[in-house]
């Protein structure tokens, strides 16, 4: 975690310098797909104000409900407990995330647990703003699962990354003797891929993500990638990890819109 504040007083209260733009930071906590990237990846409802949220955890029976009051893009989300289903406590606390520019790439997120005590909460919320912040920080959080598949953990990191277009966040996610087997074209090894990556990326308007699947070392990712000089490429990235890291990547995708360039 970046440099970190910690209060006592009133509830949990922590303030972390995050080096991200501050609009990244609030994606993370004001979209579906940032919550689950960092907390926990079961996550159903809508994250807009007045709107109901359901927080899942993998292999364990229970549940948090929160109501969404407020989400003032880029500076404030603000959410009430109305339910925890093991431990009712939390039920009428409330959450907020305030986040205050203080450069370019930085900015301060102050997050508060109103409403328990500190020791209560602290372990968990310690640990998940560390994951928020590595996501913000580095494109790969830590969100809770029973079971954690690595190798789709470092691919979906390694594609948030470079979607993203923190291309520097994805070349460390590529070992340094990466193999690749790409149509049209050849790489030797991490730099030269990572360079064509962030090429080829930067044309990107939109990438949606289609399905994913892995396993302990093979991760699969199929995604359609939206550009203006191409149209729409609908690609198959087939990764095999090892040691936290892409050791090789091949992709299946139409070539026709390409070759002309």
């Amino acid at each position: 975690m970046g440099n970190q504040m910690r209060e006592d007083s009133d509830g949990y209260v922590c303030a972390v310098v995050c080096r991200a733009p501050r609009e990244r930071v609030f994606d993370a906590v004001a979209t579906l797909a940032g919550v689950r990237d960092w907390w926990t990846p079961i996550v159903t409802g809508s994250t807009s104000a007045g709107e109901v949220l359901t927080f899942g955890f993998e292999g364990l029976d229970e549940a948090i409900v929160m109501r969404v009051e407020e989400t003032t893009s880029p500076s404030c989300v603000r959410w009430a407990c109305l339910e925890h289903t093991s431990a009712p406590a939390w039920a009428g606390s409330s959450i907020s995330f305030e986040l205050c520019e203080t450069g370019a790439a930085e900015c301060v997120l102050t997050f508060r647990h109103a409403g328990l005590a500190n020791a209560d909460v602290a372990v968990g919320w310690d640990r998940f703003l560390a994951s928020l912040t590595s996501l913000v920080e580095t494109g790969r959080g830590e969100p809770y699962r029973a079971v954690t598949d690595e190798a789709l953990d470092v691919a979906r990191a390694y594609h948030a990354a470079w979607t993203s277009k923190d291309f520097d966040a994805a070349r460390r996610f590529l070992a340094e003797d990466l193999q690749t087997d790409v149509p049209l074209n050849t790489y030797a090894g991490r730099d030269d891929f990572a360079d064509a990556v962030a090429r080829f990326g930067g044309l990107a308007d939109q990438v949606d993500l289609l399905a994913e699947f892995g396993s302990t070392t093979q991760a699969l990712l199929l995604y359609d990638m939206h550009t203006q000089p191409f149209g729409t490429l609908r690609v198959a990235e087939h990764f095999t990890i090892g040691d936290g890291l892409i050791r090789r990547i091949r992709h299946v995708h139409d070539t026709a819109a390409l070759r002309p360039a």
